[in-house]
């Protein structure tokens, strides 16, 4: 793992600097919608709001959810691991994938790349909207997961003491959704986000690349948390579209689309009906 995220920093370097004139290789923010201060104002708030969630709130106990749902168990049994050194070393496969993703994301494609190719500016952008995206996410998760309490997939094994004790370790009712993998495809969506749109790297092949590694490595990680028994199909399932959503919708509707108007709310009303509808251009 340490290889990868070497060879991508070494990659994104050489991008930012090859077969570029002096005028082109300053990253430019391109005519897009900036962060807003009602966003500075919301993220400000809850991103703080997030975090003491995670820490101050438990999680269900008993859960209020034991058990799969449609393809779930019979995937958890095809797939899973079973020996204890195993899965020790999925999880932790599966944790440093997720940190190279965020940093990657972020220290790379928000900080590094950007400076090196001369805009404060449009790292600033993508650093505030990176936080934005992560708070939106982190939020949803946290409490989806704080709520539902559903059972991690070994729960009923843990109770009766049939399993090893390292497969029982944390909490045992934060299954659902998957609160790792929303933050792995939180981050491979800001990419994809980030390097479609903005065109980080300045180079449409490795701009390409750059979204299909982070959801390789998001699906990886997806796949080593089901492996690891840490979670079923549908954790991982929901906690993706989460993160992704976040990572890579909100940014394009706020930020990316090139709206004509800004988005307008609208009177409705008929026989049967009434209400507001919202529209825009772009």
């Amino acid at each position: 793992m340490r290889c990868a995220l070497i060879a991508s920093i070494l990659v994104a370097a050489s991008i930012a600097h090859a077969d570029e004139t002096p005028q082109k290789k300053k990253l430019h923010w391109e005519g897009r919608m900036r962060f807003t201060i009602p966003e500075y104002i919301a993220t400000g708030i809850l991103g703080p709001l997030a975090v003491v969630e995670y820490f101050a709130v438990q999680p269900q106990d008993p859960p209020h959810w034991i058990g799969g749902v449609m393809f779930d168990d019979a995937i958890r049994d095809s797939i899973r691991l079973r020996d204890p050194r195993a899965l020790t070393t999925s999880w932790a496969i599966a944790d440093t994938i997720g940190t190279m993703l965020v940093l990657v994301n972020v220290a790379l494609d928000s900080i590094i790349v950007p400076l090196a190719r001369r805009s404060t500016d449009v790292a600033w952008q993508l650093l505030v909207m990176d936080a934005e995206s992560y708070t939106l996410s982190s939020l949803v998760a946290i409490t989806a997961y704080d709520t539902i309490g559903r059972a991690r997939p070994p729960y009923a094994d843990c109770q009766s003491g049939a399993v090893p004790g390292n497969e029982c370790y944390g909490s045992l009712t934060a299954s659902f959704p998957s609160g790792h993998v929303a933050l792995g495809f939180n981050a491979a969506g800001l990419s994809c986000a980030h390097h479609m749109y903005q065109h980080v790297y300045g180079n449409r092949a490795a701009d390409i690349f750059a979204c299909a590694r982070d959801l390789s490595l998001a699906t990886t990680e997806a796949v080593l948390r089901m492996m690891g028994d840490r979670h079923y199909f549908s954790d991982v399932l929901v906690g993706s579209m989460i993160g992704f959503s976040a990572g890579f919708a909100l940014p394009t509707l706020l930020h990316y689309a090139k709206w004509k108007h800004r988005v307008v709310a609208l009177p409705m009303a008929g026989p049967s009906q009434a209400g507001i509808s919202f529209g825009g251009a772009f």
